[in-house]
């Protein structure tokens, strides 16, 4: 704001009509500045939520962790959950030291270690939540585990729990005896489409007569089987003389006389 005293000496050597126009506009200015430094303070602020907003659900989940890590290192159901969150930075129920939060973390809304502790039937601690009054600015896209948030009307509705519901706590305490527990495999749920049809109950199940194969008709006696009878062996033939046949007649060539005999 610009005080009278001071416009009016800025207005000196101005004619009245000018000093006028010139004092509205330095109080025109004057509130344009301080609305705009107005919304960004209004900005900024909402800004610093909405961070503050985000390591609330990173220190509400670390918590929400080490409590589901100490119920699965619980060896019977009475003595699964902590009594204050001090038992979660050492473990009384375990002789040699075991950990489960590096350290108690602040609450960021209220920057306080002063969590508002949800506890069971037994007052043991299942989870904690912001002691911060007013209602958050995120509304969506939640992690799985926080899907439950979407609906929060205010702080303590972010409740961190360790509880079936979210999936965190796996196994139940381990067998009395020390046996490891058998995972059963899920039972698989088949179509009725499916299936064969049924046989009622009140009908008992006969089995069905053993099917024995026809007797076989006797083979008739087989003949005995006639060997056939060996061929003569052949005969050598020999060639004879016409001179040895008896009957024959050899005729004698007609003789010729020699020329040569003829002559001497």
């Amino acid at each position: 704001m610009v005080s009278g005293r001071s416009g009016a000496g800025l207005c000196v050597g101005l004619s009245r009509p000018q000093r006028g126009v010139t004092y509205l506009a330095l109080l025109l200015a004057a509130a344009i500045t301080s609305a705009a430094m107005a919304a960004g303070m209004t900005v900024w602020s909402q800004t610093q939520r909405r961070e503050r907003e985000t390591q609330l659900l990173w220190a509400g989940g670390q918590i929400r962790q080490a409590i589901a890590a100490y119920a699965r290192t619980a060896s019977d159901v009475g003595n699964r959950y902590p009594r204050t969150l001090e038992d979660l930075l050492l473990d009384p129920r375990s002789p040699a030291p075991r950990r489960h939060l590096r350290r108690i973390y602040d609450d960021p809304m209220t920057r306080s270690t002063e969590w508002g502790l949800v506890r069971n039937a037994q007052g043991r601690i299942v989870g904690v939540y912001s002691r911060a009054e007013g209602r958050p600015l995120k509304t969506g896209r939640f992690a799985a585990a926080d899907s439950a948030f979407e609906q929060a009307r205010s702080y303590a509705d972010w409740r961190f729990t360790a509880v079936p519901d979210n999936g965190l706590l796996d196994p139940p305490p381990a067998h009395p005896d020390g046996q490891e527990p058998v995972d059963v495999a899920p039972a698989v749920i088949a179509d009725p489409a499916d299936e064969p049809a049924s046989i009622p109950a009140s009908t008992p199940a006969t089995a069905a007569p053993a099917v024995r194969p026809p007797a076989s008709a006797p083979l008739p006696a087989a003949e005995p089987v006639q060997e056939p009878e060996p061929e003569p062996e052949p005969q050598p033939v020999h060639e004879t003389d016409p001179a040895d046949e008896p009957g024959t007649v050899i005729e004698e060539a007609p003789a010729v006389d020699n020329p040569e005999r003829d002559t001497d």
